[in-house]
């Protein structure tokens, strides 16, 4: 199997990146979950990190690749968690927790009045 090119592993790593933000915010992760099943976006998720994780452990080149290499362990535990969820059970309510350490290792501030009260960025309409 051909390895992903620069541009489909970025592209996964922004969906993980993402993912993270919704599962670190109730109100969206809630929101997020009314898209599909619950199995298909567990699979998402599932995927999303265990590709963040990956990336994270290989990270190089970049003043970022530090960063992302310190928060591989809590992104692995993360996909890890996700991987080990019992198919048909509802989405896990911890993972929001996790979601915020990763993110906090990854040196995502939270939100102006926290991940609680987030509910994503203003579009912009212009």
């Amino acid at each position: 199997m051909a390895e992903d090119s620069w541009e489909q592993e970025a592209t996964r790593v922004v969906e993980a990146l993402n993912l993270l933000i919704v599962l670190a915010a109730p109100r969206l992760f809630e929101r997020w979950c009314t898209q599909a099943p619950a199995e298909e976006l567990r699979a998402v998720l599932q995927s999303r990190m265990a590709a963040l994780a990956d990336y994270c452990a290989k990270a190089w080149g970049s003043p970022d690749a530090e960063r992302f290499r310190g928060a591989e362990p809590r992104v692995r535990m993360l996909a890890e968690s996700l991987a080990a969820a019992p198919s048909g059970s509802p989405m896990n309510p911890g993972w929001n927790a996790q979601a915020r350490e990763c993110l906090d290792a990854l040196g995502v501030p939270a939100p102006p009045g926290g991940w609680e009260a987030f509910e994503g960025l203003p579009s912009n309409t212009d």
